[in-house]
């Protein structure tokens, strides 16, 4: 009976705990009308680099458009932490009732071996099933005796971890932070305090566990309070309080895992300030090893070089803002050929030496940057620089072939993306496309398949859009879960009325008839609404469009009328009382409801997906618009040029100069006069045959 102990553990957590993926609320908003590639560029990084990278912009709601203030519940983070559970042990009493419940006595050596296979479900990705073993465990009423050893930390630990990384943020404080009471030096506490301040990172609201972590004395190891600090300098950071920032920033200490970061933001703020040689400082101290203390690299592991690579660029930056080209070259020159931002120094410092008036350098840097054969964020931009170093050198005709063929390949791309942003349709086809990892080609978006597979590379590197599509799939995930978890209370329900019974197929949250009915009407009222857009489209006449409108509303009707009726009948179902049947038919109906609030919350958070995709192909139009604009004025310089380079060598030849690119050419044919001939060399060289050589022999 263990096994369906373990499933009744999993569905409580997922019908008596908040819905496990996140949504924001109250967040800024995005810069819609002024964003410029400079943003595009730092949110590609951040997707790139998570927490090491600088946040631009947490913004969710539509360009223009306020969130409503009650428009999603508060983020479970912002809940009181709680483990909910009350309903956890009424289902232990009601299975020793049924005498269902386990009988073996619970020992140390047994939990051990619990948490053997528990971890080894973890390594392998089945969280699910971990979280529900763990459940069962540690809410057990033979658990108490072991609640403070170490294999009841552990578990506890375990659980709330668990449940965090999985996104119950509300219900892994409830676990991890009675731990922070102990011994702050013991394992499980540091443990617990590293796993909050991981949770507070990723997290909307990262006040709520800077105060769950305030309960840690100051005799805490000095990496778990440089942790803390870093935490809080984050949160400071996010509500503009950079005075605050900056202080919590500086008691990092080296032997903190955040100390690279800590001192990289320093000097982001530093710089932002106007204050760039202090920045220059602090990028300074990650960027050269001789400068960095000596347990940096050690406590910061793998992140520690990708925060290194990003202060090289920070110091390049800075240097180049004081026109000091040729320290930017340098400091570009310090990523190293294995780091993910080696095309963005390449692009950088090709850009440097073409502002330094040293084309040939840039040219240099730009053929290494195309020999990587890699595609990054400035392929547009680089393009446009490699076309403008030619027009700088002269090289009039392959430069006009490379800003035309920049023209062919990207106006399309821009002219889709402002087509895109006005298409409902095409948009959520393109933002489907892009989710599911397929080619936007086939969906038939833009007008070839490269101009569709550039719209949706625009949509993959933007890291607003990539953060809701993320909190999207966490959502779709839960909700799956959530339908697994009613299948394991209806087959708790039948094996309680007939053991012998054999399990059917799963069914819906509303029971198969009633799930089934609601589904062919919602699939009628689609298809009504698509009828309409395309009438509406097409200027059809009122008669039609009114007729379609009234079918709309009442399909509508019969939707939220069929769902209220099947939720009705399902929470008759649940019996008055605690015994298991009535435990099981109450979460089965909470379930349901659950289900449908999620089902309107997946709406909004899909809304808000395509938001921020419109959001991401206006700042992408804007940017290839300036792009466009530049390369035209390109075409007409190599114009400009071609004039300027024939009326030299007009000049020159009416002189009596042959350019020296003539000299020993088949192209000196064309200079010669009626009364000169042409001899093109088809011997060897001999040094005495030369008029003028005697003596150049020894």
């Amino acid at each position: 009976m263990k096994l369906t102990a373990v499933s009744l553990a999993l569905a409580h957590l997922l019908t008596h705990g908040v819905l496990w993926a996140q949504t924001p609320a109250g967040r800024p908003q995005p810069k819609a009308a002024t964003a410029s590639a400079a943003e595009t560029k730092a949110d590609a990084a951040e997707a790139a680099e998570g927490e090491v990278a600088p946040k631009v912009d947490d913004a969710v709601p539509a360009p223009g458009e306020a969130p409503a203030a009650d428009a999603t519940p508060p983020p479970d983070a912002a809940l009181p932490p709680d483990t909910k559970a009350e309903a956890m042990h009424a289902y232990q009493k009601a299975l020793e009732q049924k005498q269902l419940s386990a009988s073996i006595p619970l020992s140390r050596a047994r939990l051990q071996e619990e948490l053997k296979a528990i971890e080894a479900k973890l390594v392998e990705g089945r969280h699910d099933e971990a979280i529900g073993d763990l459940v069962y465990v540690v809410e057990s009423p033979r658990f108490g005796a072991f609640k403070e050893s170490e294999e009841g930390k552990a578990a506890r630990y375990l659980l709330g971890d668990s449940l965090g990384r999985m996104g119950a943020t509300q219900l892994a404080r409830g676990y991890l932070v009675p731990l922070l009471e102990g011994d702050p030096n013991g394992t499980w506490a540091r443990r617990a305090a590293r796993s909050l301040v991981d949770l507070g990172l990723n997290s909307d609201q990262p006040r709520v566990f800077v105060e769950d972590l305030a309960q840690v004395p100051a005799s805490a190891p000095e990496e778990l309070r440089g942790d803390i600090a870093y935490l809080t300098g984050r949160m400071h950071e996010r509500e503009q309080k950079n005075d605050e920032a900056l202080a919590q920033f500086a008691k990092v200490s080296e032997r903190s895992r955040f100390w690279a970061q800590a001192t990289y933001y320093s000097g982001l703020l530093e710089v932002e300030r106007g204050n760039l040689k202090r920045g220059e400082q602090l990028f300074c101290k990650v960027a050269d090893s001789k400068l960095t203390p000596r347990h940096a690299p050690l406590f910061g592991g793998g992140d520690f070089f990708r925060v290194r690579d990003l202060a090289r660029l920070g110091l390049g930056r800075v240097a180049h803002e004081q026109y000091r080209f040729d320290d930017a070259q340098y400091y570009y020159y310090l990523v190293p050929r294995d780091s993910p931002h080696l095309p963005e120094a390449l692009y950088e410092t090709a850009t440097t030496r073409y502002e330094a008036k040293d084309y040939e350098g840039a040219r240099e840097y730009m053929d290494e940057l195309k020999s990587l054969q890699v595609s990054h964020p400035y392929q547009d931009e680089a393009w446009l620089l490699d076309a403008y170093i030619d027009l700088a050198t002269c090289h009039f005709p392959d430069a006009d072939a490379k800003l035309a063929e920049f023209l062919k390949r990207y106006e399309p791309v821009r002219n889709a993306a402002r087509r895109l942003v006005k298409d409902e349709s095409a948009m959520k086809k393109l933002v489907e496309a892009v989710r599911v990892s397929s080619d936007p080609a086939v969906a038939g978006i833009g007008s070839s398949p490269g101009t569709a597979r550039a719209l949706g590379a625009l949509l993959r590197v933007d890291a607003r859009y990539n953060r809701a599509t993320l909190r999207l799939a966490r959502l779709d995930h839960q909700l799956r879960g959530l339908l697994m978890a009613m299948g394991d209370l209806d087959e708790a329900q039948r094996r309680l009325a007939k053991p012998d019974d054999i399990r059917p197929q799963a069914i819906g949250p509303l029971g198969q008839s009633d799930y089934d009915k609601v589904r062919r009407i919602e699939a009628q009222l689609s298809e009504v609404k698509r009828l309409l857009s395309d009438v509406k489209r097409a200027g059809g006449g009122a008669a039609e469009l009114k007729e379609l409108e009234k079918q709309a509303q009442a399909l509508t009707l019969r939707v939220k009328a069929a769902k209220s009726s099947a939720t009705a009948r399902v929470e008759a179902e649940a019996k008055e009382g605690k015994d298991l049947a009535g435990l099981i038919a109450e979460d089965r109906a909470r379930a349901s409801r659950l289900y449908e609030s999620s089902n309107e919350l997946r709406a909004k958070v899909e809304a808000e997906q395509i938001a921020l995709a419109k959001d991401a192909l206006v700042r992408a139009d804007r940017r290839l618009s300036r792009l466009v604009r530049r390369a035209r004025l390109g075409r007409i310089e190599t114009v400009l040029g071609k004039k300027r380079a024939l009326e030299v060598e007009i000049e020159a030849l009416s002189q009596g100069l042959l350019p020296q690119s003539v000299v020993d050419s088949l192209d000196a044919q064309r200079y010669i006069g009626d009364d000169e001939e042409y001899w093109p060399f088809e011997g060897e060289d001999w040094a005495d045959e030369y008029v003028g050589g005697e003596g150049l022999r020894d």
